[in-house]
This record gives C-alpha cells, sequence and structure tokens, in this order.
C-alpha cells in the first residue's frame, strides 16, 4: 500500500507540473502583468487554468483518471495498483535465508597411509559430515589403524590392528554462510576396542638361572577420548575441495590389563603423554545441492 501512495503521489504531481507548463505561460505569454503578481494570485492563476482544462477533458496517464466535479478535483486510481503482488517479491533489505538441510561431503585422510608407510603406525581413515545451514556439520569418522613397534631399548615389540569410530559436530567460523570455503571449529568423540600382543627378549632369574619367553597374545582393551579440533576447508573445483584438521585429544578411559597398559590405540595415537596430537590432511567431495537461498513459490507463500 506504501508503494501504490507513492506512485500515484509521483503521478499526480508530474500530471499537475505538465498541465501548468501548457496552461500558464501561453497565459503569461498573452497577458504581460506590468505588476509582479504576489503568490497567492499566481497560485490562484495556476488553479483556474487547471479547471479550465479539466472542464473541457478529463486527463489520464498510466491508468489514473484526472478530473473536475464542481469545484473539486478527482482522482481515480487503477484497480491493479490496489492489489497485492501473487508473487513474492522479496525485500532489498531482506537477508537471504539457507535451506535447513545443505547436502553432505564425503573425506578420506591422506596422512594415515603416509604415516604407516613413514612410521610404525597409521592407516585409513574416512568421513561422511552432513552440511546444516552451511553452518553445523555433525560428523561420522571411521578408520583402521596397525601399529607394529619395537623399543630401541627394551626391544619389546607390540602390535596391534583395529578399527576406530569418532562422532562429534563441526561449527563454521565464516560470517558469510554462502562462500564456498570454511574455517571451523569442532569436538569428536573417539572409541576403539582392539587387541594387541607383547613380545620381547626371554626373561633370565637372575638367582636360580635359567630362562623364559616373554610373549603376550590378544589382550584385551578399549579405550574412549574427546578431540577439540580446528580445521580448514577450501574449494579447489566445482565439488573437489581439499582441507587439513589439526585435533588435541585427551583419553579419559583406557582398558589396562594385569601385564601392561597399552602403547598404541587405533585412532588415538600413542599413551607415552596424557594428550595426544594429531593432524588430518582431507581430499573431500562436497556434494552440495542447496547454497541457494530458500525459495518463496507463488501460491502457497513458502
Amino acid at each position: 500500500m506504501k508503494m501504490s501512495r507513492y506512485i500515484s503521489t509521483a503521478l499526480l504531481c508530474n500530471l499537475f507540473a505538465f498541465v501548468a507548463l501548457f496552461v500558464a505561460e501561453p497565459l503569461c505569454a498573452q497577458q504581460p502583468s506590468p505588476t509582479p503578481a504576489t503568490p497567492r494570485d499566481a497560485a490562484g492563476e495556476l488553479a483556474d487554468s487547471v479547471r479550465s482544462v479539466l472542464s473541457e477533458q478529463p486527463v489520464s496517464a498510466n491508468g489514473m483518471n484526472i478530473s473536475l466535479s464542481g469545484d473539486t478535483v478527482l482522482v481515480t486510481y487503477p484497480d491493479s495498483l490496489n492489489k497485492q503482488p501473487s508473487k513474492y517479491v522479496p525485500s532489498l533489505f531482506e537477508e537471504p535465508k539457507l535451506e535447513l538441510f545443505q547436502g553432505f561431503t564425503i573425506s578420506a585422510d591422506v596422512v594415515a597411509p603416509i604415516q604407516y608407510l613413514a612410521s610404525d603406525y597409521g592407516g585409513l581413515e574416512g568421513a561422511l559430515r552432513l552440511n546444516l545451514k552451511n553452518t553445523y556439520f555433525p560428523v561420522f569418522e571411521a578408520g583402521f589403524a596397525k601399529c607394529d613397534a619395537t623399543d630401541e631399548n627394551t626391544d619389546i615389540s607390540y602390535q596391534t590392528s583395529a578399527p576406530y569410530f569418532r562422532i562429534g559436530v563441526d561449527m563454521n567460523m565464516l560470517k558469510n554462510k554462502f562462500q564456498e570455503n570454511r574455517l571451523y571449529v569442532g569436538l569428536r568423540y573417539g572409541f576403539s576396542s582392539f587387541t594387541y600382543d607383547l613380545s620381547g627378549p626371554d626373561l633370565i632369574d637372575p638367582i636360580w638361572g635359567g630362562s623364559q619367553p616373554f610373549e603376550c597374545s590378544s589382550l584385551s582393551s578399549s579405550c574412549s577420548w574427546l578431540e577439540f579440533v580446528l580445521g580448514v576447508q577450501v574449494k579447489i573445483w566445482k565439488t573437489f575441495h581439499m582441507g587439513w584438521s589439526l585435533r588435541l585429544k585427551r583419553a579419559f578411559s583406557i582398558g589396562s590389563t594385569e601385564h601392561s597398559d597399552p602403547y598404541y590405540i587405533p585412532g588415538y595415537g600413542t599413551t607415552t603423554n596424557s594428550t595426544a596430537l594429531g593432524a588430518t590432511y582431507n581430499l573431500i567431495f562436497d556434494l552440495n545441492w542447496g547454497k541457494r537461498p530458500k525459495q518463496h513459490r507463488e501460491g502457497n507463500g513458502k
């Protein structure tokens, strides 16, 4: 309604200016006044000129009709100005909105296999991540890790291999949620149930002499831990992205046996310190179909 009033007022002002230009100018040219007219006299002459024009023929423009009824000027509007638009027209100041579900990503870590080739432990890891409003990302991570390490000082060997799982959520910290790049922080809960083997040099009895082999097989253990995550994801080409993450891990439940504590936990890392550090470098496919703002369809107002 405000828009219709603005349009009507503008059209009415233009019409009055048009009439004044072609009516008042000839009058001034034919009947020059020897003395300057007062503003009240000029306004009266202009009103008389407008009434004279409208009394002969009404004026129409852009669907508006201007006519004279006695001393009153009548302005009629077309019906279309009073109707609400049938299709939703967003305001210039309205912030665009994202649909709740924006797709998902699948990714694979390349650090774990390289780590296995270059050190005593490593494995394979992948992740599935949902995209909610390009802001919140529930994550499920799974992997398989192996360790075959021997201590140089004690000559004790440690072997294990087992799957592990993590669940958590990431939050995109960038203000612009419509762009493809992301800076996120997150939290993970990790769990692994595994068995491990220990072997080493024979144990020698210092009193009676003799020796006994040192070997423990299939020792059962499990571990639960939390991870604090800081990561980056960057678009490379179309749906292909790359990114990295840094992780600070803290174990709060480690199963021990009567023989030893586990040296390495799949998915967590070594247990030589109270915390563990980790990193990933991910190849990511962002299967995303909902980056556009929420569309308001004609007829249902959604």
